[in-house]
């Protein structure tokens, strides 16, 4: 019997005792059922201010409360309150490494850079700061600095398995796909429960071709971290890339699931619709991930593709012309947009789309040869000779 009905039963036993008494004992305990669900981390905050009200140069309560907002994803706040923390203590090496973490969720990674710099200057035998700086050069496509500060850190801990991770992602990104397979696997080694390793070489193995063995670390991670929906998406694709289109778009579902935010398993299950024929689910699910991520530059190549599917090249123009404004270099971005401009009967715009396609990526010259997409134009000149490479 739950409270409730247990004071139901109370209430009909003593059916005199007085309204004013009964509505002040709910009074009590819905007082108290409220403060039960007051959050353990909402507690400690609150420990934290009084300690500040009564200490306010209490550097280290400022810095345990930006942990706190950092773990809440409030790094707004994080960033005030580690701010407060290295104001009154300036040689505060761990402030500015979550600092600096902080500054890299919320997308200014320049500044992020800069504190664990200042770590570092701080603290140059702390491996950490050099991995989290490498993690910063990495997303700002600086692949070489990244791999500099990662092995950095590995000579200060040789056996730190985060930096074999973040090494091996700089190395993947850079296209160094032998070098990442290295560091995943050493980090797999060194730490055999490590979700994350798994998930990495996993995504490494789909970049390589290897799909059985992509499926076989996404499976592994996902035993090791069932909450996470990266593995699952990964696993999709992987599924995608040999066929199975079903089971990716189960894949990509239970990511969606976990995460509903997640707008790269939007994109991938398009993809997966797309392979089976269903453009409009696909173009439904790209209209998702682009309202989730607006910078996404793939999900808006894709769905031109979808809508050239569907017959309508003026919408799939629109598509690529924001695709190619978000990824200028995107190979693939100007050669649909060339398949576009052939279906509308524009040669010469998409002779010169096609032009910097193949410049970007020469093999999708063949691709053109015998892409049914190019033949209204096949007898223009212009698109006559880009194909034999005069």
């Amino acid at each position: 019997m739950d409270s409730v009905q247990g004071l139901a039963a109370l209430i009909v036993a003593i059916a005199l005792v007085a309204a004013a008494g009964v509505a002040a004992f709910y009074l009590v305990r819905g007082w108290r059922r409220a403060r039960e669900t007051v959050p353990e981390d909402v507690r400690e905050i609150w420990d934290l201010t009084r300690a500040i009200e009564e200490d306010p140069r209490d550097s280290e309560a400022y810095y345990r409360r930006g942990l706190i907002y950092s773990e809440r994803g409030a790094y707004e706040q994080a960033i005030r309150d580690y701010s407060r923390a290295i104001e009154l203590k300036p040689d505060f090496a761990l402030a500015y490494i979550d600092r600096g973490a902080a500054y890299g969720e919320s997308g200014q990674l320049r500044k992020e850079i800069e504190d664990h710099s200042k770590a570092i200057e701080l603290d140059a035998e702390d491996p950490l700061p050099y991995t989290n700086r490498g993690v910063a050069h990495r997303n700002l496509g600086q692949y070489d600095q990244a791999i500099r500060d990662h092995s950095r850190a590995l000579e200060l801990d040789g056996e730190y398995a985060l930096a074999y991770v973040n090494r091996g992602v700089a190395y993947n990104e850079k296209g160094d796909f032998g070098n990442a397979l290295a560091d995943y696997d050493r980090a797999i080694e060194l730490a055999p429960e490590y979700a994350l390793a798994y998930v990495n070489r996993g995504k490494n193995y789909i970049d390589l071709g290897d799909y059985e063995k992509a499926i076989a670390d996404c499976d592994r991670a996902i035993e090791l971290e069932k909450e996470d929906p990266l593995p699952y998406t990964n696993r999709g694709v992987a599924q995608d890339s040999l066929g199975q289109h079903v089971s990716a778009i189960e894949d990509h579902t239970r990511a969606l699931e976990l995460d509903p935010g997640f707008a790269l398993a939007y994109t991938n299950r398009g993809v997966a619709y797309a392979n089976l024929g269903r453009y409009e689910e696909a173009v439904q699910d790209y209209d998702r991930a682009i309202e989730l991520d607006p910078e996404s530059s793939r999900a808006y190549l894709n769905r031109a593709a979808a809508y050239l599917a569907l017959e309508s090249p003026k919408t799939a123009m629109q598509d690529c012309q924001v695709a190619l404004k978000l990824d200028p270099g995107n190979a693939a971005a100007h050669y649909n947009l060339a398949c576009v401009y052939s279906l509308l009967e524009r040669a010469r715009e998409a002779a010169h789309s096609l032009e910097r396609a193949i410049v970007l990526e020469p093999s999708l010259r063949e691709d053109a040869s015998s892409d049914e997409d190019f033949d209204n134009i096949r007898e223009d000149e212009e698109f006559a000779r880009l194909l034999m490479g005069l």
